[in-house]
């Protein structure tokens, strides 16, 4: 009798192709990780219309329209380890209920979503679902005993930016510098935005060195 293993690998390579569902937090950390531009077309061409499933998406921006004479929801949220934005419209009716079941979802709470990724734009910092279907009210992190490294380590690089003259990694612990993106981006395009990185996280070295009477690190 084959090996169990050899079993699950036998059927996995069988299904290959059937409607897979793919991890999308891992998608979106190796898309931030990824350190040339070439890396990331490679990652984003292999995921395009892949079904993929996120956990964890902190709902940031939460608006009701009417599309073709019917309500949709059109939501932006936050990927946690990557800090990728993930975008996407919610139409089904399922999917609606879901969101207006009380606790009502609003901006900061969680959910966890699928949907086919149909394009990201890694100078953006974007990720755009198709098909996106609400899948329930989720917590932020996962459980205890399995955090993600930025809860737990401050120094942890939380995002790269790998389009200007030299990366520019952020940490945990200066996350907050990723809320100004948007309005500098559309502003001063990514030579500004390299730039505004590159000056912010050096004065905040320079400080914490003062503070702890030591060099810059």
């Amino acid at each position: 009798m084959k090996h169990p293993l050899v079993l699950i690998a036998m059927l996995g390579i069988a299904l290959h192709g059937q409607a897979a569902t793919m991890n999308g937090n891992d998608f979106a950390l190796y898309l931030s990780e990824a350190k040339t531009p070439a890396a990331k077309n490679k990652l984003i061409e292999a995921a395009k219309e892949q079904p993929h499933i996120f956990r964890y998406l902190k709902i940031v921006e939460m608006q009701e329209v009417t599309e073709n004479g019917r309500a949709v929801f059109r939501i932006t949220t936050v990927e946690p380890s990557s800090y990728l934005q993930v975008k996407f419209t919610v139409s089904l009716p399922v999917s609606l209920a879901l969101l207006r079941e009380e606790p009502v979802s609003k901006v900061g709470d969680a959910i966890a979503v699928s949907g086919k990724v149909s394009s990201a734009e890694p100078a953006q910092d974007v990720i755009i679902l198709d098909n996106a279907i609400v899948r329930q009210k989720d917590r932020l992190a996962p459980k205890g005993g399995r955090e993600m490294l930025a809860e737990t380590n401050p120094t942890a690089v939380v995002y790269s930016y790998t389009e200007g003259p030299r990366p520019v990694l952020v940490e945990a612990r200066d996350r907050d510098l990723l809320a100004s993106r948007d309005k500098i981006m559309a502003e001063g395009g990514p030579k500004a935005w390299f730039e505004f990185l590159e000056r912010e996280i050096a004065k905040r070295k320079q400080q914490r060195a003062a503070a702890a009477g030591g060099t810059p690190r």
